[in-house]
C-alpha cells in the first residue's frame, strides 16, 4: 500500500518529469532517485528527487551531479526527511550541498465536499494559448525579479511547449481587469492530484487572490475520490489546514 509520503513524492516526481519534457530536457529515474535536467541553468526546474534511504547506484548519482557542476547548472536536491542517513549526507556534503529549506508534506483525503470559491474577484483562465501563457510566466518570473534565476527562467519558458505537458497538467492564471496577478497548477498522477505554484504578485498580496485561486484548483479535480497533495512552507501550513489538509511528513531541500 502506498504511504502518504509516497503519494506526495510520486506526484512531485510527475511534476518535475513533465516540466522537463516540456522543454525537451532529459529525465532519468530508478527506484532510488529521479533526476530532471532541463538543459537550462535553472535551479527551479533542475531537480533531483531522492526516493529511498538506499542508494542503488551511487556512481550514477555522482555522475549526474558532476554533469550539473561541469555545466555550471544550478540544481536542487529534494529528499523525504525520513530518507536522510549518513550515506546520502556524505555525498551531499562532498558536493557542498547545504540545506536550504524544509517543506511540510500535506494531504487532503478527497474533494467530495469542496466549497464554492471564497470570492469572485478573479477571472481565472486555464492556459491554452501563448497569450495566456505569457500572463502566467509574468507572474511566475516576477517572484525572481533582480536575480540570476530571472534570466534562467526567461530562457526556460522561451523553450517551453504546452503540448508536451500532456492532458494531466492544468495551468491557470487569475486576472484583475486583464492584469495577471496570481497563478495555480494542478497535476493529476496515478494516485493523487497535486497543487503547485499558487503564486501572487508581491504588489497585490494580502487581498485574498491566492486563497481564491487555491479554492478554485480544488474544484477542478475530475475524480473527487482521489486525494490531493502539496508541499507547504511553515507559513503556509496553517493556511492549508483551513482547506482540510493535514501534515503527513517533511521534505528537505538542498542547494
Amino acid at each position: 500500500m502506498i504511504t502518504n509520503q509516497q503519494l506526495v513524492q510520486s506526484n512531485f516526481e510527475e511534476k518535475i518529469k513533465v516540466f522537463t519534457h516540456a522543454v525537451g530536457g532529459e529525465f532519468n529515474s530508478d527506484e532510488t532517485f529521479s533526476i530532471a535536467n532541463t538543459g537550462v541553468p535553472t535551479d527551479t526546474f533542475n531537480t533531483i528527487l531522492v526516493k529511498s534511504r538506499k542508494i542503488k547506484d551511487s556512481f550514477k548519482f555522482k555522475q549526474k551531479l558532476d554533469f550539473f557542476i561541469e555545466k555550471r547548472y544550478p540544481f536542487s536536491v529534494w529528499m523525504d526527511a525520513r530518507h536522510m542517513n549518513a550515506n546520502w549526507v556524505n555525498i551531499l556534503q562532498k558536493y557542498n550541498l547545504k540545506e536550504a529549506e524544509r517543506n511540510v508534506m500535506m494531504k487532503r483525503e478527497n474533494t467530495l465536499h469542496v466549497g464554492e470559491r471564497i470570492s469572485n474577484q478573479l477571472t481565472i483562465t486555464q492556459i491554452k494559448s501563448n497569450e495566456e501563457l505569457l500572463k502566467y510566466v509574468d507572474v511566475f518570473i516576477s517572484l525572481f525579479e533582480g536575480s540570476t534565476e530571472q534570466d534562467a527562467l526567461d530562457n526556460y519558458f522561451n523553450k517551453f511547449s504546452q503540448i508536451k505537458l500532456g492532458s494531466n497538467v492544468q495551468m491557470f492564471v487569475g486576472c484583475i481587469d486583464d492584469m495577471a496577478v496570481t497563478t495555480g497548477l494542478l497535476i493529476e498522477s496515478k494516485d493523487s492530484y497535486g497543487i503547485y505554484d499558487v503564486m501572487t504578485k508581491e504588489t497585490v498580496r494580502g487581498k485574498g487572490y491566492g486563497s481564491e485561486m487555491f479554492q478554485f484548483l480544488l474544484s477542478q479535480t475530475k475524480d473527487k475520490q482521489k486525494p490531493v497533495v502539496l508541499q507547504a512552507s511553515d507559513k503556509g501550513e496553517n493556511i492549508y489546514k483551513q482547506f482540510g489538509f493535514t501534515g503527513v511528513g517533511e521534505i528537505v531541500v538542498f542547494e
